[in-house]
């Protein structure tokens, strides 16, 4: 996973959050936006829900309030690959950086 900090203004924060696919290019999976002071909202992003679909557990309503979750959500994708032959083929390395 890559996090790239797209503005960090005060009051207006936004973080994205990348995975890298098998030829190397980035596909955003995660937007992080401020909503308050020091309280940050993120959701999957519609790039990612434009390639995967929408799902009972993961669509455009999904949201998390804590870096952490998002990190331990992303983690759990990559680690599906175990599993399902799409996500092995769609996702090669995954590097936390918080």
């Amino acid at each position: 996973m890559e996090e790239h900090v797209v503005s960090q203004e005060k009051g207006r924060h936004v973080v994205h959050h990348y995975l890298k696919d098998t030829s190397r290019e980035l596909i955003l999976v995660v937007v992080g936006t401020e909503k308050s002071s020091r309280h940050m909202l993120y959701v999957v992003s519609e790039d990612y829900l434009d390639a995967f679909g929408h799902t009972s557990t993961m669509n455009s309503d999904t949201k998390w309030h804590a870096g952490k979750e998002v990190v331990e959500w992303l983690t759990f994708l990559v680690s599906k690959h175990h599993r399902s032959p799409s996500i092995s083929s769609m996702y090669n390395h995954v590097a936390v950086r918080f």
